[in-house]
């Protein structure tokens, strides 16, 4: 059940008298949080996955956060809720205000002042979704949606991410349908291509029109696709790291520049093989992957297509141009530290929207004003802020 938002907002911030939503943020799922969920076989064929408990200095990160939730800590909680994107404790994922505790998480809505959140799982995905054994891809899959649907499922502001392995088409379309019915409100995608089949083989056509119907998103999140091949980060150099021991480094910066590379290949399947355009209602989240490169993507997109596109029967039946079908259907996350008023005057107002990726300390300490400040450097509109902070997310999820 939604609860009354009620934090106090400054006159001059855009959040005043705006519907405020949030496209990206997390669960700290726990190392064994997946086995609850889970049958016996998958269980027994778990891998550590992306977070184990043998990584350096996860032990005091986790027994800060053990501790706080047994109420060990007050201090430390009322620390975060005070201050609850800036709070130092931000950087230890375990310990963040609602990143475990479901009822802790629905009053961190209150605080933030945030009337709805797309909520993806941390690192139980890593645990089977590249399995070899279809049957731990298929049950993993099962209990990562009940597992979302249930921590979401007292308030009907946090909408639940899961999964579907397109490994097996018709297994895929199932699972699509079984996590509609626990109450997942996105589908979190690889986007690589799988089993030597393009993101828009025509057998995954009744996947999409099943999502298209009940008016559920696919969304690609960072790690997605493969980032920097490992390959090229074998320098012959040890690479040396300083800094906050709390805060695991997940995302390298050789990441930053590719993260989209598998991005744009999913995406130009997916128009110029006219997925969208049979399925003009599907909508796409391009979630904590950048935005600052989407322009470029959509005039190269385009150019495609008129340049280099002229003997293609398939794409002369293109109704519209691809950039026009990005615009339509394809909704996106910029990071922060981006400028967002450079990627808004570029793209148009209908992509970019908010995002804190709470509690993850790459989300940043002040969210809000980081992109009030380059949103305000271009004197962004009020109808450009009402599509950023509200009506974009709406479109994205069906609201």
């Amino acid at each position: 059940m939604a609860t009354t938002i009620t934090q106090e907002i400054p006159e001059n911030s855009h959040r005043a008298g705006r519907i405020i939503h949030d496209a990206d943020s997390h669960i700290t799922d726990s190392f064994d949080w997946l086995d609850q969920y889970a049958s016996e076989y998958v269980k027994e064929n778990l891998i550590e996955g992306l977070i184990s408990k043998s990584l350096p200095g996860i032990e005091p990160i986790v027994e800060m956060a053990d501790k706080r939730l047994t109420g060990g800590s007050p201090e430390l909680t009322e620390g975060l809720k005070s201050n609850i994107f800036g709070h130092k404790a931000k950087m230890n994922q375990w310990a963040a205000f609602g990143a475990i505790d479901k009822k802790e998480r629905s009053e961190a809505l209150d605080i933030m002042g945030i009337q709805s959140q797309i909520v993806f799982p941390l690192a139980a995905l890593s645990r089977f979704a590249r399995s070899k054994d279809e049957r731990v891809v298929y049950e993993g899959s099962e209990a990562l949606n009940r597992g979302m649907a249930d921590f979401c499922s007292a308030d009907d502001r946090l909408l639940p991410v899961g999964f579907i392995s397109q490994n097996d088409p018709e297994k895929a379309l199932a699972s699509a349908k079984q996590g509609i019915e626990f109450g997942i409100k996105a589908f979190w995608l690889f986007s690589d291509a799988v089993n030597g089949r393009a993101p828009s083989h025509r057998s995954y056509d009744p996947i999409w029109a099943v999502l298209e119907e009940a008016r559920v998103p696919i969304v690609l999140h960072i790690g997605s696709g493969v980032r920097m091949p490992s390959e090229y980060m074998n320098t012959g150099v040890e690479r040396k790291l300083e800094g906050n021991p709390f805060n695991l480094e997940t995302t390298k910066p050789k990441d930053v520049n590719v993260l989209h590379h598998s991005i744009e290949r999913w995406m130009t399947c997916m128009i110029y093989d006219g997925v969208l355009e049979r399925f003009p209602n599907l909508k796409i989240g391009l979630i904590e992957l950048g935005a600052n490169w989407i322009p470029a993507m959509m005039q190269n997109l385009d150019i495609g297509v008129k340049e280099l596109g002229k003997f293609d029967v398939a794409l002369r039946d293109l109704s519209i141009k691809p950039s026009e079908y990005v615009t339509r259907q394809v909704r996106a996350t910029p990071f922060h530290f981006e400028d967002a008023g450079w990627c808004l005057r570029s793209v148009g107002k209908e992509i970019l929207m908010f995002n804190t990726d709470y509690p993850h300390p790459e989300g940043g300490s002040d969210p809000f004003g980081d992109f009030e400040r380059s949103l305000d450097a271009v004197d962004a509109t009020k109808e450009e802020l009402d599509h950023f902070y509200t009506k974009n997310f709406e479109d994205l999820m069906g609201l």
